[in-house]
C-alpha cells in the first residue's frame, strides 16, 4: 500500500513540476454558443423530428500540464428544442430540454493554439417540457455522453470551439426511447 501511495505522489509531483514550467497553468473563463441536436426515436422516423437551434453558456477552467496537453472541465447550461411536424406527422408535439452539463475535456494541442478535444460529459436534466397531443412521457433525469471536437485559442485569451456530442442513454425510459446527438459551436474568453 505504501508503494502505491508513493507512486501516486511521485506522479502528481512530476505533473505539478511540469505544469510549473509553463507560463500559465490554470486559466478560468466563460463561453457561450449554439447547439443543434438531433433526436433519434425508436417508434417514429427521425425525419418526423425537426430540431431547432438551441443555446448553451457556462464556465470553463483549463489546467495545462505541458505545452501539448491540458484538461478542461466545464459547467454549462444547455437548452434544446424539437418539433414533431414532418413526414406526415401532424401531432404538433414539441420537446424542450434544459440541462446542466459537465464535460471534462482532454485537450491535445496539435500546433500552437489548435487543439483536439475528447472527453466524457455528464448531465442532469433540470427541466423537460412536452406539449401537444399525447403529451405524456417518462423522461430520464440524467445522461452520460462523449464529446469530441476542435478548438482554437487566440493569444489574447479568446477561443472558438466546435464539438460533436453523443449521448449514451435514452432521453425517455421504455422501448420507444430517444437518443440525442448533435453539434455545438462556441466562443469564449479565458482570463
Amino acid at each position: 500500500m505504501k508503494k502505491v501511495i508513493l507512486s501516486v505522489v511521485a506522479v502528481l509531483a512530476f505533473a505539478f513540476t511540469n505544469a510549473q514550467e509553463t507560463k500559465e497553468t490554470v486559466k478560468l473563463g466563460v463561453k457561450a454558443g449554439a447547439n443543434y441536436d438531433w433526436l433519434s426515436t425508436g417508434a417514429a422516423s427521425v425525419y418526423d423530428l425537426r430540431p431547432e437551434v438551441g443555446y448553451h453558456a457556462g464556465l470553463v477552467a483549463e489546467f495545462k500540464f505541458c505545452d501539448a496537453f491540458s484538461i478542461q472541465p466545464e459547467a454549462l447550461y444547455s437548452f434544446s428544442k424539437y418539433s414533431f411536424d414532418g413526414n406526415g406527422n401532424t401531432s404538433g408535439n414539441e420537446i424542450e430540454i434544459s440541462e446542466i452539463a459537465v464535460p471534462v475535456i482532454a485537450k491535445f494541442y496539435l500546433v500552437k493554439g489548435l487543439s483536439l478535444e475528447l472527453g466524457p460529459q455528464a448531465s442532469v436534466i433540470v427541466k423537460t417540457k412536452l406539449t401537444g397531443e399525447d403529451a405524456e412521457a417518462n423522461f430520464r433525469k440524467y445522461n452520460i455522453a462523449a464529446a469530441t471536437g476542435l478548438a482554437y485559442d487566440f493569444n489574447m485569451g479568446a477561443f472558438i470551439q466546435a464539438r460533436y456530442t453523443y449521448n449514451f442513454l435514452d432521453l425517455q425510459h421504455g422501448a420507444n426511447g430517444n437518443n440525442r446527438f448533435g453539434i455545438q459551436a462556441s466562443v469564449g474568453y479565458k482570463f
